[in-house]
């Protein structure tokens, strides 16, 4: 009878507070759980099993659990299936960065960051006065708008040697007149500098700075939908095998160029493309007198801006480059023409009979982009693109007696090309005469092309008073 009314007790008291505990300090118990457990040395230990007999319960309910020994996963049926829960260990080479404290300890007026770590900034960083010496490392923020980086220091807030760089969405504001924000340098020519999308300098209203800064050296730097609002642009130097810059924004520059290659660069290809410049008064694109460039193209970019200098040290037609669609540039092209007017000192000999020789007497240019003219009635293509040219040849001239015949062509590199030609019939003597021809060959750098005659009727001289000599792409 006293076993039954302490079980009935018992009972009563479950079913008033409806909850259970298990464990350490049986009588606290959380007011709003229903099971509580409670140790420091022992874990709770779900059904084990394996994925077939997992698959064998019949009808779990929703909120079934067990734990998968086939897939070493915490298992829970749910809408009609069973999900798994996957582990991962963290990722220790992610280092979140909120403050100052965050990052390696600083030294001689830097800190030296972990090769093998991705640094992910949240929020504005100030690590004034020290600065960033990236290592190797990768920085990166989650809202561009919003995590970045800040510091006074004298110099670059950033800066690497001889290693690969990686950015992303990472905002960096340099605090003084005395502070740009890259010194990104590569003197091997074998790591890449990647300014990936969402990052930006930008200045703070009245604290002017050195600007963007430099990036010197690299097999390749690729700079894609950047944003700068500051003084000054960046700077491209050293032995470097591309430099790209697409999508990018400059704007409030005051000083210097949107994009500058400073004297001893030595790159293999320039590509600058669908960037916008918006400022006034200065310039968009400088190259200075000792930079070289195998190859630049820049194609639909927009400048925007009262008095701003497109261009500064190199025009559309420069040897190795190519411009197209681009604002306030004209497009590339590929021209020659060479003329002589009222000739009357230099004739042709036409000898041997049937050959083609060169037209003579002095020649004068009218235009001449990617080609030269050295030599009288002479273009020499200098371009580094392979073209297909369309040719236009006037002549005009005098029968040297009755019966005379002249045939024109083109010659390439010393040879005629036969066909096509244009001819006259006989003539008689002092007949003037004219003969066009308009034809296409193909050139590659250092070809050159001449006007020549030849004549059917005998060895003899002819004066050929006036050329018109033309060729375009």
């Amino acid at each position: 009878m006293k076993y039954f009314l302490s079980f009935t007790l018992l009972f009563i008291v479950f079913s008033v507070h409806a909850q259970v505990k298990i464990g350490a300090n049986p009588d606290s118990i959380n007011p709003a759980s229903i099971l509580e457990m409670e140790d420091t040395t022992r874990g709770v230990l779900v059904t084990r099993m394996t994925t077939s007999q997992r698959d064998a319960i019949s009808t779990p309910p929703n909120g079934l659990q067990i734990y998968n020994i086939t897939t070493n996963t915490m298992d829970i049926y749910r809408a009609d299936g069973w999900e798994s829960t996957a582990y991962s260990k963290t990722d220790e080479s992610l280092v979140y960065v909120y403050s100052l404290d965050d990052l390696p300890a600083p030294s001689a007026g830097g800190i030296t960051l972990d090769a093998n770590s991705m640094y992910i900034f949240r929020g504005i960083v100030d690590i004034s006065p020290y600065y960033l010496e990236l290592n190797g490392a990768s920085l990166r923020g989650i809202d561009p708008v919003r995590d970045g980086v800040l510091s006074s220091v004298s110099g670059a807030v950033l800066r690497s040697t001889d290693v690969s760089v990686f950015m992303q969405d990472l905002a960096v504001i340099p605090m003084s007149g005395s502070t740009s924000a890259y010194d990104f340098k590569d003197g091997t020519k074998t790591k890449f500098c990647n300014l990936f999308s969402g990052n930006s300098v930008v200045e703070l209203s009245g604290i002017p700075s050195l600007g963007v800064g430099q990036v010197s050296g690299f097999l390749a730097a690729t700079i894609i939908k950047n944003y700068w609002s500051c003084s000054d642009g960046i700077k491209v130097a050293g032995n470097m095998g591309k430099f790209a810059c697409s999508f990018t924004l400059v704007t409030n520059l005051t000083t210097g160029a949107g994009i500058e290659f400073l004297n001893n660069l030595v790159v293999d290809d320039i590509d600058l493309s669908n960037n916008y410049f918006i400022y006034p008064d200065q310039i968009g694109v400088k190259l200075n007198p000792s930079a070289q460039v195998d190859r630049g193209r820049l194609t639909t970019n927009m400048f925007r801006g009262n008095n701003i200098n497109v261009l500064n040290g190199l025009t559309p037609h420069d040897i190795g480059w190519y411009m197209s669609q681009n604002t306030n540039i004209p497009n590339t092209r590929v021209y020659g023409y060479i003329y002589a007017n009222a000739n009357a000192n230099t004739s042709t000999n036409t000898q041997p009979n049937n050959t083609f020789v060169k037209i003579e007497g002095v020649t004068s240019s009218l235009k001449l982009l990617k080609f030269e003219s050295d030599t009288n009635n002479r273009l020499t293509y200098k371009g580094k693109e392979s073209i297909g040219a369309n040719i236009f040849i006037t002549v005009t001239g005098k029968a040297p007696s009755n019966g005379a015949e002249f045939t024109i062509a083109l010659s390439k590199n010393g040879t005629a090309i036969s066909n096509p030609n244009h001819s006259t019939g006989a003539m008689v003597n002092n007949q003037t005469f004219t003969l066009v021809l308009e034809t296409e060959v193909d050139m590659a750098t250092g070809d050159y092309i001449e006007a020549v005659i030849k004549t059917t009727t005998g060895d003899m001289t002819v004066l050929i008073t006036d050329l018109q000599f033309r060729v375009r792409n």
